[in-house]
């Protein structure tokens, strides 16, 4: 008798935002994707790339501030049932327990860019890009042709199109890479205490308040910036007072200082409200 080569598989449910899984679950028709094994392909590499931009673990009180966001978001959700392999179920559980990350969170957030492609990227973590005359939210994906368009991923694609759906947050990745390297941002180390890990991390106003290098988990999705489907001008801004989503819960890690029950919260608002009166004493 020959032993079967299928991996065994293990089921998870996850909650997914519903504006979010309506889309994909198109996306994924037109591309005529096999659901489970293209997910469990895709979040088996992501959950490397998630260990490695996010090397310390949040704070209890962080993690339980994102899981109650994320609770009032997926009040419109869609319960999704997957098989995966085992040895993906142990790496996802893993990965999550250590970093403190809560898990729907990591689905939804990979599951929102998945969807709505490089114009949500342009909005969410590129705004940067974005000027008075130019809002389509594609700017930053010039910026990545212009820089990037003879790196291995853009000419492999073309005579390897399948592997591209494999590694589709490249671009995003590339992005934040370049970034980095153009504007060569001042780094510091700091040592984990319960871990005695070192890693670079960025400053904060004030300096003393520190937070991991801009990434795609590590970017803080906020309540201000995506708008609840008001109409827009030509010029892509709100024609009206708008409401806005808010993406607490797609976060995969959020420094402490942006919890409001928290003391570094309180040192930042002080320090930024410090720094709007010296500008307006100018």
């Amino acid at each position: 008798m020959v032993a079967s080569s299928k991996k065994p598989k293990g089921k998870i449910t996850i909650s997914v935002w519903q504006p979010v899984w309506s889309r994909l679950e198109k996306a994924l028709d037109v591309a005529c994707l096999k659901r489970d094994a293209y997910i469990g392909a895709l979040i088996n590499r992501e959950l490397d790339h998630l260990a490695n931009e996010i090397p310390v673990a949040n704070s209890e009180g962080a993690q339980q501030y994102i899981d109650k966001q994320l609770r009032a978001l997926l009040s419109d959700s869609t319960p999704l049932s997957l098989a995966l392999d085992v040895e993906v179920v142990e790496k996802l559980d893993a990965v999550c327990k250590q970093r403190r990350i809560v898990r729907d969170s990591f689905f939804n957030r990979l599951f929102l860019f998945l969807a709505f492609g490089p114009r949500m990227a342009g909005k969410l973590l590129f705004d940067s890009f974005l000027t008075d005359t130019t809002r389509e939210g594609t700017e930053w994906t010039q910026f990545v042709w212009s820089e990037c368009k003879h790196d291995g991923p853009f000419y492999e694609n073309v005579f390897s199109p399948l592997a591209g759906h494999l590694d589709p947050i490249w671009p995003i990745r590339a992005c934040f890479d370049e970034i980095e390297f153009q504007d060569k941002p001042d780094y510091v180390d700091w040592t984990d205490p319960t871990t005695k890990q070192t890693v670079k991390m960025a400053k904060w106003t004030p300096d003393s308040l520190l937070y991991l290098p801009p990434r795609f988990y590590t970017t803080v999705l906020n309540d201000h910036t995506l708008v609840k489907g008001a109409s827009r001008n030509p010029q892509g801004k709100p024609q009206q007072q708008s409401a806005y989503h808010n993406l607490y819960g797609l976060n995969c890690y959020l420094p402490d200082f942006y919890i409001p029950t928290h003391e570094d919260f309180k040192t930042a608002q002080a320090a930024s409200a410090a720094l709007l009166e010296d500008f307006e004493n100018l």
